[in-house]
């Protein structure tokens, strides 16, 4: 039996062998494994003309594993000795050095040696510099030596969340560290070699000079994004208006640019009369250095090995397969980084290839009439067969579906073959004459002015974006499968006659995928979440109530322009598979607790907000926005019982009637809600930013304070939690949510009692999310940083 396509087999199998070792580590990929490996010596004879397909795809799936296991190490392990240790650090420079108008600068630096202890080591291996004040002449290959203290980046800190270690190590670099100034940088000399680099940071900055000179801004900033991948010429409003048009494929670097350099080399060779074997390997050299051009973006990247493997398939006189083709570019990306396959690039590159490649035919003929133009029905079909690949995966990662998003194809895409053809010309032009480039720009800068009318118009359209909630993987494993059986598989399973077995097979699917989960009986789960100095957690009881408590944000006076709602709490929220919280609870008016609270109301479905019964200091805005959607607001204070299923209530211990209330009135702090979490035999404690002189009055009220876990109250700030408050309480653990602050929270005095009364301590800080999951009969906790 001859398999088809036997590389696109392998490369499935190398990938299997990343995400399994990925998923359970490296001891449990062995010793399945090694159970494979006997599987198929046992059955060697009987596997007749598949045994060698078999063994290799096992020894690409090992590989796969072995490569990740090798890469985590290198990228997220070889540091491991110097993390959060001051060092000394020699090496050179690996990229271009980025200037911000502030003054402030990066570049990635490759380490040779690392001096720790007195003691010298060779540590190989790329962090990422951040310099402030920044002011002396270094560059690519410039030899330097400082003193500091490298971060490890962090994994995700919240379930859902975006895994910064993954992305840095995606991109080869293993660690952060930050300088004051240029004055801690030693520089020793001069590297040699890079040449490709050198000749690619020369080129893209000369077309990045011309393109600049040639257009107005926003036009220049779109066009570079569409020749080399640059993206920074566009600002954080442009890349939204973009994103809500469904757009955002055009403003990168792609396989229609590698086909618009191979396509005129082609012709100048041909009329040159240059052999095919000459003219093929220029191609492939020029081809190269437009990867060193563009920064090594994913899509450059897959579209350049294939348009290498259909110039290298000329040269021996073979046409090459378009499966085997994709596969292969798949395969080299992976075997150089594994940790490139968690790339999104990447993932958005590969799906959207393979969709085109194999629903393109079929839609095409759908979209054929004699009454629309061949291009809008090539646009149609080209748009809708890329988004059936893209969408599970914006979905997963951005929680985004423009619903305009094919209009907009329709009107941009035809133009945007113009516009990059006539955008290179430019550019050879301007290598000759700059003015000459002038007036060619302003022909293309008529073209980029109306692809960026049409952006911003279908932006502002009423829901041109939706966020949805995060699909599962199961959700996302079921979509493709259906999609491929509509596009390719149906009418083979009709030839054969299995459609009484499909259906069966479909209907099994579907119950293992949903059916089973639905099933079996949920936990109460409360997550203590990390945002940071400020405080939110988010529960499901178990009968499927969703209550947010604070929303964490900004501590007051903060010029950061960071929005912890949007960044953090609708794509958590959404992640958790629903847009919709039944209770928003915020425990009292200070920002650090509120703030996030603002964009979950505003973007998601919000049953009912509580606030404590008080002046409304600090609520304004909530309440505003509260208003404009008609969601009712609750006043709740002491004695107060909070339903939330017939299992599950919270009982409201603080803060007494405004009126009656002075210690509410003297702080804000005093007036959080303080509310005691009871469900079937497990009880948690959630405190706001209470203090000692709300925790005296409770316990002099003689209030049940018990609790398996308590939220040490005011990040753990040394007016709060006081020895006998945490004895009446006595808790088995504490969650302390807190970030980087000047404050010195969590006190050392509140640790002490804490660990005194036998409380087990967690910190968002050094572990992430806390969650907290119990059938109602004690807490499994599980940390995102263990």
């Amino acid at each position: 039996m001859n398999i088809k396509r036997p590389l696109c087999l392998f490369t499935v199998s190398f990938t299997l062998g990343i995400l399994l070792v990925s998923s359970i580590g490296l001891n449990p990929f062995l010793l399945i494994s090694s159970i494979m490996l006997l599987s198929i010596i046992c059955f060697f004879k009987k596997l007749g003309n598949l045994k060698n397909v078999i063994f290799i795809s096992l020894s690409f799936f090992i590989m796969g594993g072995m490569l990740f296991y090798n890469a985590e190490y290198r990228y997220t392990g070889s540091f491991n000795s110097y993390y959060d240790n001051p060092i000394e650090v020699r090496g050179f420079i690996d990229s271009e050095v980025q200037n911000s108008e502030d003054g402030k600068s990066n570049f990635i630096l490759q380490t040779e040696s690392v001096i720790y202890k007195n003691k010298t080591f060779k540590v190989k291996n790329k962090i990422m510099v951040y310099v402030n004040n920044f002011n002396i002449k270094i560059g690519y290959r410039t030899k330097i030596g400082f003193t500091g203290v490298v971060e490890k980046p962090k994994p995700a800190t919240n379930p859902g969340g975006f895994d910064y270690r993954r992305y840095l190590a995606s991109i080869g670099i293993s660690g952060r560290i930050y300088l004051q100034g240029t004055s801690d940088i030693q520089v020793t000399g001069q590297k040699g070699g890079g040449y490709l680099h050198r000749i690619g940071y020369a080129i893209k900055n000369k077309v990045l000079d011309i393109i600049s000179y040639s257009l107005d801004k926003n036009q220049a900033g779109l066009l570079e994004g569409m020749l080399i991948g640059y993206k920074d010429g566009l600002d954080e409003n442009a890349f939204t208006a973009f994103s809500k048009a469904g757009l955002t494929h055009i403003m990168v670097a792609s396989g229609m640019n590698v086909a618009f350099i191979i396509l005129p080399f082609t012709f100048i060779f041909k009329k040159l009369r240059l052999s095919s074997f000459k003219a093929n390997i220029i191609t492939i050299f020029v081809l190269v250095l437009f990867v060193f051009v563009t920064g090594f973006s994913a899509s450059v990247v897959r579209a350049v090995i294939m348009g290498i493997i259909i110039l290298a398939g000329r040269i021996i006189m073979r046409e090459p397969e378009i499966y085997t083709s994709i596969s292969a570019s798949a395969l080299i990306l992976l075997i150089i980084n594994p940790y490139t396959l968690f790339d999104i690039g990447f993932q958005l590159s590969f799906g959207a290839t393979l969709s085109l490649v194999m629903f393109y035919p079929q839609i095409k003929s759908f979209t054929e009439c004699k009454y629309i133009p061949n291009i809008i029905s090539d646009t149609l079909a080209a748009t809708i067969a890329a988004q059936l690949g893209v969408i599970p995966i914006t979905l997963y990662y951005f929680n985004n579906f423009s619903t305009f998003s094919i209009i907009s194809n329709i009107l941009v895409v035809p133009l945007v073959e113009f516009v990059t053809i006539i955008g290179f010309i430019m550019v050879f032009a301007g290598l000759l004459n700059i003015y000459l480039a002038v007036i060619i720009g302003y022909i293309n800068n008529t073209f980029l002015s109306f692809i960026l009318f049409v952006t911003e118009v279908t932006s502002k359209i009423p829901f041109a974006l939706l966020k949805l909630p995060t699909p599962s993987l199961g959700m996302v494993l079921f979509y493709y499968l259906l999609i491929i059986y509509i596009f390719k598989a149906r009418n083979y399973f009709k030839a054969k006659k299995y459609t009484k077995h499909l259906k069966i097979a479909i209907i099994m699917l579907i119950i293992i995928l949903f059916g089973g989960r639905a099933l079996l009986p949920k936990p109460l789960e409360i997550t203590f979440l990390d945002v940071g100095q400020g405080d939110s957690t988010y529960i499901r009881t178990a009968h499927g109530k969703k209550i947010l408590i604070d929303g964490g944000g900004r501590e007051a006076n903060s010029k950061s322009k960071f929005d912890i709602g949007e960044s953090v709490m609708v794509p958590y929220i959404l992640d958790r598979g629903t847009k919709r919280v039944d209770i928003v609870i915020a425990s009292h008016g200070h920002s650090d607790h509120t703030e996030g609270l603002e964009a979950v109301l505003r973007e998601l479905s919000v049953g009912t907000v509580i606030v404590p019964e008080t002046d409304g200091r600090g609520f304004e805005k909530i309440k505003k926005i509260c208003k404009e959607k008609n969601i009712p607001v609750l006043k709740c204070k002491q004695g107060d019982i909070i339903n939330l299923d017939k299992e599950t209530v919270f009982e409201v211990l603080n803060p007494l009637p405004y009126k009656l209330d002075t210690l509410a009135q003297e702080d804000l702090n005093e007036s959080s809600l303080v509310l005691k979490l009871v469900y079937k035999n497990v009880k948690v404690l959630l405190t706001g930013d209470s203090g000692i002189p709300s925790e005296e009055r409770m316990l002099k009220q003689g209030l049940d304070l018990k609790a398996d876990i308590i939220k040490v109250g005011h990040h753990g700030s040394p007016g709060s939690s006081s020895n006998d408050y945490i004895m009446a309480v006595k808790p088995k653990y504490g969650v302390v949510s807190v970030g980087r602050n000047n404050f010195g929270h969590p006190s050392q005095f509140v640790i002490d009692i804490l660990e005194k009364n036998g409380a087990k301590l967690f910190r968002t800080d050094e572990n992430g999310a806390v969650i907290a999951t119990s059938y109602g009969n004690g807490f499994n906790i599980s940390l995102m940083m263990p």
